[in-house]
């Protein structure tokens, strides 16, 4: 039957911003007799496949994060929207797709610049808490892929072009909806960033091959020995002094369902954790959920440790937020981002505090990071 009415293949998805839509591409393919729609961000790829209809309409459940897609669907168009659970307002968004078009955005000029390379960034720039970025791309013709790194996380896998002198970027994930516009000269950007249809800011950028960021182990640090008693997703209560954990080097992700973020890290230590708990390596997820309700932040929780096969516990710690992560954990300073991750050696010290994470999306800086946690364990378990 939804072989009969689905139409496969690449399909432009827009979701209806006020200056422009935010596009995107997505396909729809049959595996296993089942509907799936893979959407496409850059190198990434994320698979949905709790898909469902009903007569003329389609609904699509995102695989990580607390949103879906609500559509009538006739041959090769879609209509309707796009809901983010995950926030209280401002969060139905009109989306529309049209079938065989594998171009995100639509060049009607060759570019006039490349802007390959490193990029010092300041997004929101009026606001007295504006934090600098790096923007780091690749330009390929009139193709641009890449990322905007930051001392929180990345923005993940951003994909578009320059047309002309105009830099159009966008990506979406299931949570972040997010869309950049900018006007180009040989070193500079000045643009708006769009984040849904509830913000919007503006950024300016330079070019700049040596910026940098902080060391993300000297932001958010950890005063005295670290503990807590809280539950897991059985509703038993988990404390450090638990005999699972003693003479263990331990990792806590402080971390949530909602974060793309915390997902990418989620994949890497889970990695890690199979390969190295032979080793005395424990890996503990600290979830704060956007509910403070037990059952749906367990649930949210659970879909994802069960969506990434993730092995090591997951505890429902409390309301996302820095605020709420400090007044949880109280000896915890400055904290400011999701994933943070806290080292502790074997005799139960904490000997470092990451702040954010590199992902896949930013490339050299992902190995970095890799290769940096990997001397983090190497020295603590050994």
């Amino acid at each position: 039957m939804l072989t009969a009415i689905l139409t496969w293949g690449i399909w432009l998805g827009q979701l209806t911003f006020p200056n422009q839509p935010l596009p995107f591409n997505f396909e729809l393919k049959e595996v296993n007799n089942k509907p799936v729609m893979i959407v496409m961000n850059g190198d990434e790829r994320l698979s949905c496949d709790e898909i469902s209809t009903t007569n003329d309409s389609l609904f699509v459940k995102m695989p990580f994060f607390d949103s879906e897609f609500k559509l009538a669907y006739k041959g090769n168009v879609m209509s309707g929207v796009w809901i983010n659970h995950g926030r209280k307002e401002k969060n139905i968004i009109p989306f529309s797709a049209i079938q065989g078009i594998s171009y995100r955005f639509k060049a009607s000029q060759k570019p006039k610049y490349n802007i390959t390379g490193k990029w010092e960034t300041w997004f929101d720039i009026d606001n007295p808490d504006s934090s600098i970025a790096i923007g780091q791309f690749e330009q390929n013709g009139s193709i641009v892929k890449g990322t905007f790194l930051t001392e929180t996380g990345d923005h993940r896998f951003l994909q578009g072009i320059m047309d002309g002198d105009s830099l159009k970027l966008s990506v979406f994930d299931g949570v972040h909806a997010w869309l950049y516009l900018a006007k180009v000269n040989e070193n500079t950007l000045t643009g708006m960033y769009y984040s849904g249809i509830h913000y919007q800011a503006p950024f300016n950028a330079k070019r700049n091959e040596n910026v940098k960021l902080r060391d993300p182990s000297s932001i958010t640090t950890v005063d005295a020995k670290f503990d807590f008693q809280l539950p897991d997703l059985d509703s038993s209560i988990v404390t450090l002094n638990d005999k699972k954990f003693k003479q263990k080097v331990i990792i806590l992700q402080i971390m949530g369902s909602w974060c793309p973020n915390c997902m990418d890290e989620s994949i890497l230590f889970n990695q890690i954790y199979k390969e190295r708990k032979n080793e005395g390596l424990e890996i503990i997820g600290l979830g704060f959920e956007k509910s403070s309700e037990y059952d749906i932040a367990r649930n949210n929780l659970l879909r994802i440790k069960r969506r990434l096969n993730i092995e090591y516990p997951i505890l429902v710690a409390g309301v996302s937020g820095a605020q709420n992560v400090m007044k949880t954990f109280p000896n915890i300073k400055n904290f400011i981002s999701f994933p943070t991750s806290i080292f502790i050696d074997r005799s139960g010290n904490v000997v470092k505090v990451h702040a954010g994470y590199s992902g896949p999306a930013t490339g050299v800086e992902y190995e970095i990071y890799q290769k940096d946690l990997k001397r983090t364990l190497d020295r603590i378990l050994r």
